[in-house]
């Protein structure tokens, strides 16, 4: 493995990179354009703006491609009118940090995030559930939390 270190605020991550961007170059659609209803369809639309620079160079780093998220999904519209989007990327290699899942005592998990913007967190984890890479040891999986308005013209259901 052909592994590259990049520090990322409290966290040490050892990508392979080569192999990380050969598994997104090879997947053609991401988890929104495969599903397209319009809660992905609006998220779609505002991905160049969803992350912040900081996060779209460190996905660069790892050989994350931000447009080819493995999966997307809307859970509410806050108060404020923006709607809560959580969704994930992986990498091929490890990470020293802390890990952002949190057992729940009846089973199961929850995240603790870190706040990047007033808009984005994240947060990494160990999980190959879902994946489109060949080989399924030793992922890193990216979580991210954001909250985007509704630019689509029509109203979701």
């Amino acid at each position: 493995m052909n592994e590259t270190q990049v520090k990322y605020r409290d966290w040490e991550l050892y990508s392979d990179k080569e192999t990380t961007e050969q598994t997104y170059n090879d997947f053609e659609h991401s988890g929104a354009e495969s599903c397209g209803c319009d809660y992905c369809k609006n998220f779609i639309a505002q991905r160049e703006t969803a992350f912040p620079d900081e996060i779209k160079k460190l996905f660069r780093e790892l050989g994350v491609d931000y447009k080819k998220e493995i999966d997307v999904s809307e859970f509410a519209r806050l108060e404020n009118g923006l709607h809560y989007y959580n969704g994930w990327f992986q990498f091929k290699g490890d990470f020293k940090g802390k890990d952002c899942t949190v057992p729940l005592q009846n089973g199961g998990h929850t995240f603790e995030m870190t706040k990047i913007t007033d808009n984005f967190s994240l947060g990494f984890r160990y999980d190959n559930s879902l994946t489109p890479f060949n080989e399924k040891n030793g992922l890193v999986q990216i979580e991210f939390d954001c909250h985007l308005p509704w630019v689509l013209e029509n109203e979701p259901e």
